[in-house]
């Protein structure tokens, strides 16, 4: 690990954590942010992005739907996104079978 990095990419870092482990992390993640370093925090636990980020960027197979920031996303607006969406309202209606 570089310990003089202006930028720190997390790759799912909490994945296989504990509650207090994962706590620990978002801390840590927190402490980094506000010393000014950037950081891409990559994860499928809306809970833990929401809890550190300031801007969200979402894939859809490799494709960003967008960048929102954090005052102007809802954590349930921001999981809905990351569950699919629209993808998800189709199906729940019954359509694209």
């Amino acid at each position: 690990m570089y310990f003089g990095a202006k930028l720190l990419i997390l790759d799912e870092p909490t994945s296989a954590l504990g509650v207090a482990q994962t706590a620990s992390v978002l801390r840590q993640i927190r402490t980094l942010r506000d010393r000014g370093i950037g950081i891409i925090f990559i994860t499928h636990n809306v809970r833990d992005a929401y809890a550190v980020g300031d801007r969200f960027t979402i894939l859809d197979h490799g494709r960003s739907t967008g960048t929102q920031v954090r005052e102007e996303v809802t954590i349930d607006a921001l999981q809905d996104k990351m569950a699919g969406g629209k993808s998800l309202e189709a199906v729940s209606r019954g359509e694209g079978r």
